[in-house]
């Protein structure tokens, strides 16, 4: 790795807030070399342009504050170990640096919509993640595949970072996330797999999970792809009256659990885009194929609720009468309701992890 590029790779972990202490100081030592002034400011000025859309809430003045002291103080701790004839140019130099580092740093909060609130769950949340793990962050523009010692795979997410010990002991087997990530649990009934994420623990013995933030909504999501995941509050972040009524919830194939921090509560509902069901590591093949001639709609439902184990009811019971013929295999799940629908005059709507179908049915 060229010198250039090691800059490049420290200034990211800055952004990112996952910069170790030596890489702090080695990043701020370089900035004042003055030997990385364009790739400094071609950094800043790609950042800001990239950021500066969509930009609606003012970032706390108190946490912008926050910011820029601790740039400075991380100015002020370089400068000493410096030689005297270079001090001068470098507090010039740092001064600038750090106060454009701070613009950076602020539009890339705002960008986000981090609100003081947020910040004060990321930093507890960072507390509470042991010192001894092993760190990976995902700097790409793609997904990266971590696997970890037990054989457990992960998708993480770009821009996203995971800890986790090198070999697990003790009675589970615990990771740390942030940011969004895909798992893919190995199995393994007396050892359960742990992820803590903000203020949230996902719990499963084995199986395929997604958990993210919703970048419209800002509320956390964990998301099912194979197996069962229960889902609670984080103790460690709980307050003593709030652990007395800790939510927790169970989700399965196609649900997700939705994480409302301010009341504390979990919404599940239907995956955005279900898929077909994964049993014993291969898909579903007894009813795979979604082809119907003159089905009553009663039978098609049946079928299709064993393709996606999610489950369809009707307002009406007369709509179980109504007859479909057609070959819907290729479309997703609600563009084969969506057909199915139109051609027998009625309409669906998501009830929760249920779908319900509205009509008035045929005789």
């Amino acid at each position: 790795m060229s010198s250039k590029e090691h800059f490049e790779h420290l200034l990211k972990l800055y952004q990112a807030n996952s910069i170790s202490i030596e890489g702090h100081d080695e990043l701020f030592e370089m900035i004042a070399s003055e030997k990385f002034d364009d790739t400094l400011d071609k950094a800043i000025i790609d950042d800001l342009n990239n950021d500066s859309q969509g930009i609606e809430a003012d970032l706390p003045p108190h946490i912008a504050q926050e910011i820029v002291r601790n740039i400075y103080e991380s100015e002020k701790n370089t400068i000493k170990v410096l030689p005297k004839k270079s001090k001068i140019t470098t507090l010039y130099k740092m001064g600038i640096a750090a106060s454009l580092i701070a613009i950076m740093l602020v539009s890339y909060l705002l960008y986000n919509g981090n609100t003081s609130s947020k910040s004060s769950v990321s930093r507890q949340f960072k507390a509470l993640i042991p010192q001894n793990t092993i760190i990976v962050y995902n700097e790409g523009k793609t997904d990266k595949m971590v696997v970890l010692s037990d054989g457990s795979k992960v998708n993480l997410s770009p821009k996203s970072s995971i800890h986790y010990s090198r070999i697990f002991v003790g009675d589970s087997r615990d990771v740390y996330l942030e940011g969004d990530a895909f798992f893919q649990v190995t199995k393994n009934p007396t050892k359960p797999f742990l992820v803590y994420y903000n203020n949230i623990v996902t719990r499963v013995l084995g199986t395929s999970f997604r958990i993210n933030t919703n970048s419209k909504t800002g509320k956390i999501e964990v998301a099912v792809r194979t197996g069962k995941v229960q889902v609670y509050e984080n103790d460690k972040m709980l307050s003593l009256s709030e652990k007395l009524n800790k939510a927790t919830t169970i989700i399965t194939p196609n649900q997700k659990a939705i994480y409302d921090e301010s009341s504390h509560l979990f919404e599940n509902s239907i995956v955005d885009k279900p898929l077909k069901l994964v049993i014993n590591d291969t898909s579903v093949t007894s009813q795979d194929v979604l082809t119907f001639e003159q089905e009553t709609l009663s039978k098609i439902f049946q079928r299709i609720q064993s393709y996606y184990g999610i489950e369809i009811i009707v307002e009406n019971t007369n709509l179980y009468n109504c007859i479909f013929s057609g070959d819907v295999s290729n479309l997703d799940l609600f563009s084969v309701l969506q057909t199915i629908c139109i051609a027998t005059n009625s309409s669906f709507e998501i009830n929760g992890t249920k779908i319900l179908i509205k009509g008035r049915g045929c005789l």
